[in-house]
């Protein structure tokens, strides 16, 4: 009689089966947990987070702050050193009007302009407020030319502008009278007409001397090149005679 075969229960395959399934169980758990721990390690708000190491956000962009309004510099003739300014007992000399044509026709003489130690930058086109200090040392007295000038494209222009262009020369902080200045129309090389008003300054006491042209456009001009607006703008001279 024919025995059926009983089957055999391996043991050793039952136990390795069971350690194998207790590894894999540790082995998520295990995971599980690593990855709670990375994730709260790497997200966390903190500056110290793994992704704040490796992964830094840009820095927040500054918006632009409140510009404070520019704190004006005093005019040139408002300074401590020109308020401390002592005028001087003696006017310096001034020729009278065939004085100051005679001079302008010669070949050789010094404008104020000439001798300055220290002199402004000027813009293209002047605005109504601004000031134009040059300093000048004088080791002796020496005639020199005080003037101011403009040009235009045309004759036409020239005539025109100067109805509306007020002149003021002040000598230590009085007004010069007319009678001493010289006027002189001429055209340049490029064919622009010019005029000149100009005072001849004789001799110089010692001392310091505050001279000012001031130039008042009474409306907007334009000169045939440029448009300057309405406004007073001053040249200021500081001259010093070291005796």
């Amino acid at each position: 009689m024919d025995k059926k075969p009983v089957p055999v229960t391996n043991t050793e395959d039952n136990g390795f089966n069971k350690t194998t399934i207790a590894i894999m169980i540790g082995v998520v758990i295990i995971g599980a947990c690593a990855l709670v721990f990375l994730a709260f390690t790497w997200f966390r708000p903190d500056a110290g987070s793994l992704i704040a190491e490796y992964f830094p956000s840009p820095a927040p962009t500054r918006g632009p702050t409140a510009t404070l309004a520019p704190t004006r510099t005093p005019a040139p003739d408002r300074t401590a050193t020109q308020q401390a300014w002592v005028k001087p007992a003696k006017l310096p000399s001034l020729g009278n009007a065939e004085d100051a044509r005679s001079t302008l026709d010669e070949d050789f003489f010094f404008y104020l302009e000439v001798l300055a130690s220290a002199f402004p930058e000027t813009p293209e086109i002047n605005q109504p407020g601004d000031v134009y200090v040059y300093e000048i040392q004088l080791e002796e007295t020496v005639p020199l030319v005080w003037s101011y000038g403009w040009c235009t494209t045309t004759q036409s222009i020239l005539e025109d502008n100067f109805s509306y262009i007020q002149l003021d020369f002040v000598l230590n902080e009085a007004s010069i009278p007319s009678n001493v200045l010289a006027t002189r129309d001429y055209q340049r090389d490029d064919g622009s007409a010019c005029r000149e008003v100009a005072a001849l300054i004789q001799a110089w006491p010692p001392g310091t001397h505050h001279l000012e042209t001031r130039v008042t456009f009474t409306q907007a001009i334009h000169d045939g090149w440029n448009l300057y607006p309405a406004g007073t703008h001053t040249y200021k001279y500081i001259v010093t005679l070291n005796q």
